[in-house]
């Protein structure tokens, strides 16, 4: 039924709108793609796979905690990529954090295997036919989780403090120093952010699909890129159109053509916008902080 796979589509695109989020924030604070944030969601859903299935902690202690070690592995990254990568050699930082996603799949293959982990259903008995679609439980949980997650950053930035230094260090981050905003705290917060983003969304695609493995982060990456310029760098908006576009044009195409032509589509179109529109769907007008 049509109507089931755009809701799949679009279930899918919540998940990958968190990392694309992510992804945007790195950018409008540095001007830097965080290559290894696909391998930081990647750990977090490993790390919460294993609390859920091996330990016993239920999904409401499971989710949380796969966002701080989300944050706290952003946060290494920015410290072992980042900090002390002059601004001068952005390609260095780029090739670092790249490097260090490599290092962290390597390194959980070693201690944790490279088998898949199962995620343990949440609500398994929970169904609800609206008629032109049928809603699990899990997928109630993930769009739920997804859609306020999204619309608390766009608070979060709006409305604290803290947000509208995010947004100042985004639009110009020697002028926003001078007023003594703290740049590099603001920044560090921004990885810390964008990373719980990654963790989040981490865990909830580990519970779409039943599973994580530690070599998800690759794709994860190369989907989150494919998002943001197809939205356009920096914008918030077009981060979330493009990731719910991207979600349901994979699941149309592996439900009605086939699974192994799923990136090649998703490319096609991306590579027909930006011959169409270079900055992709929404440009960037004012930094990863464009009001919506």
């Amino acid at each position: 039924m049509l109507t089931q796979q755009l809701f799949n589509g679009l279930l899918l695109g919540a998940t990958f709108c968190l990392v694309a989020l992510g992804f945007n924030l790195v950018v409008g604070a540095m001007d830097r793609l965080n290559f290894a944030l696909g391998e930081t969601a990647m750990v977090s859903a490993m790390i919460g796979a294993i609390l859920m299935g091996e330990t016993g902690w239920p999904f409401a202690l499971a989710f949380p905690a796969a966002m701080v070690a989300g944050g706290v592995v952003a946060v290494v990254v920015y410290f072992a990529s980042f900090r002390f990568v002059p601004r001068d050699y952005p390609t260095a930082s780029i090739l670092s954090s790249l490097g260090f996603g490599l290092m962290l799949t390597a390194l959980v293959t070693k201690v944790l295997g490279s088998n898949q982990r199962s995620v343990p259903d949440v609500l398994p008995t929970v169904h609800i036919d609206l008629g032109i679609f049928r809603i699990s439980g899990a997928q109630v949980v993930i769009f739920g989780l997804a859609a306020v997650l999204t619309v608390a950053l766009y608070v979060f930035l709006e409305r604290t403090v803290w947000g509208i230094a995010i947004r100042g260090v985004s639009d110009d981050a020697a002028v926003t120093g001078l007023l003594g905003v703290p740049v590099r705290r603001v920044i560090l917060l921004t990885f810390a952010l964008s990373g719980a983003l990654a963790g989040a969304a981490g865990l909830l695609t580990g519970l779409a699909y039943h599973t994580v493995s530690p070599f998800d982060g690759f794709n994860t990456t190369l989907t989150a890129l494919m998002i943001i310029v197809l939205g356009g760098l920096g914008s918030v908006t077009g981060g979330v159109v493009a990731a719910l576009a991207i979600g349901i044009v994979e699941t149309l195409t592996v439900a009605y053509l086939s699974a192994t032509l799923r990136d090649l589509i998703v490319f096609i179109l991306v590579g027909i916008v930006l011959l169409v529109r270079p900055q992709g769907l929404f440009g960037r007008n004012a930094g990863v902080l464009e009001r919506v």
